[in-house]
């Protein structure tokens, strides 16, 4: 058990967390919101990561701009008194071309997107930020959120390792499927793929 102990406190814990259920069509809309907030049960599964996480020593929280990873922070930053630090970097992937469509559009839009030529994925979403675009933005804010807490990347035999902090702290990233995905693949030196390639 000892040597358990001291393995678990000689690392760094980066815990990613995706938000829960969203509310795109509240109140029975047509057309989805742009920055939806969490369904009733949204705020449940919010609730409920908030109770387990707060069982761990959570030393800072960083959270998405948008409104459903926001509301997913809160309960966990209420368990722990943590105020959750807000990271522009941190939000999905702007789809712009959804904006303002039906849950049929929506649909179409996707499935028709999805059936573009592999090598028109990495262009992102039709009328929307490039996924080139998405995964500099995520890894560089990635990046200066570890350096806040002395984790910074270095280049060994064609391998990024990460350089451990003085004193090893756990901190919460609160995102989305997309932005989640591009974290884990850069924390563990994966090259990229177009997130829409990627199965949850």
């Amino acid at each position: 058990r000892r040597e358990a102990r001291q393995r678990d406190e000689a690392v760094a814990h980066v815990i990613l967390l995706r938000h829960g259920e969203p509310d795109w069509y509240p109140e029975g809309r047509d057309v989805a919101v742009d920055d939806a907030g969490l369904t009733a049960r949204g705020h449940a599964q919010a609730r409920c990561a908030a109770a387990a996480l707060a069982k761990e020593r959570i030393d800072a929280i960083y959270v998405s701009p948008l409104r459903r990873s926001q509301e997913t922070a809160a309960p966990l930053a209420a368990a722990t008194g943590i105020p959750a630090v807000t990271v522009p970097a941190l939000a999905e992937i702007s789809i712009a071309g959804a904006t303002g469509l039906s849950q049929r559009d929506v649909d179409r839009y996707f499935l028709e997107a999805m059936r573009r030529p592999l090598s028109e994925h990495w262009e992102g979403w039709p009328q929307s930020e490039s996924f080139r675009d998405f995964h500099a933005r995520v890894c560089g804010g990635l990046d200066q959120v570890l350096a806040r807490h002395g984790m910074t990347p270095a280049r060994e035999h064609d391998f990024t390792v990460w350089e451990q902090p003085v004193r090893p702290e756990t901190i919460v990233l609160v995102a989305h499927g997309g932005t989640n995905s591009v974290l884990l693949t850069h924390l563990l030196d994966v090259p990229p793929v177009p997130w829409e390639w990627v199965r949850f």
